[in-house]
């Protein structure tokens, strides 16, 4: 089933408006989760923040907005796959892979989830638009509410049968009167024409 263009349209205007009208609180946090001392080279940094989001953004469909959370994601892989060159690991290597994981899951859900909600939207509207069609048509009839007609209103299979072999020898009586007359009148205009 194909959902016209301009129901979409709509749709994703009005997704728009209420994404808009929704906030939510996520945290964001690239450090891990766990430190067992607090040193000088382990502190979390102020990347740990917490952020006020409208979910998802409002451009998430944009083919420029998924491309640079991409490229962000690639700079972080790549980042953290240099870091398996070093001597020593840091102790958050195996966090910054989960983080990573997770950034890149949760772009997939976001757009997996905008384009699902835009389309179940598009869907019912379309649905709506052809049930009010149906409506203003007039009622459905089911069999249950069809009216009841006695057996002796039903018309037979042999009366059928018997109507069209009728309707045949007719038309063919018909034909054959036709000929016999072509064919007197020919015999008239030759009697006529041996006369002279």
């Amino acid at each position: 089933m194909t959902i016209p263009e301009s129901v979409i349209e709509t749709v994703v205007e009005e997704s728009v408006l209420e994404t808009e009208s929704k906030p939510s609180v996520s945290i964001l946090d690239s450090e891990p989760t766990q430190n067992l001392t607090l040193s000088a080279s382990n502190q979390p940094s102020s990347s740990s923040h917490i952020q006020i989001l409208d979910q998802p953004p409002l451009n998430i469909l944009e083919s420029e907005f998924i491309e640079a959370e991409l490229l962000k994601i690639n700079k972080k892989m790549q980042d953290v796959v240099q870091l398996r060159r070093v001597p020593t690991l840091s102790i958050d290597y195996e966090d910054q892979w989960i983080s990573l994981k997770s950034r890149a899951s949760e772009l997939l859900n976001d757009v997996s989830q905008k384009c699902i909600r835009i389309q179940a939207a598009a869907v019912k509207r379309h649905l709506r638009v052809l049930h009010l069609a149906e409506k203003a048509k007039g009622p459905l009839m089911y069999l249950a509410n069809a009216p009841f007609y006695p057996e002796s209103d039903y018309v037979p299979r042999e009366a059928k049968v018997f109507k069209m072999l009728k309707k045949k020898v007719l038309k063919q009586q018909v034909e054959s009167k036709a000929k016999e007359d072509s064919l007197l009148q020919r015999q008239i205009a030759l009697e006529e024409t041996v006369k002279q």
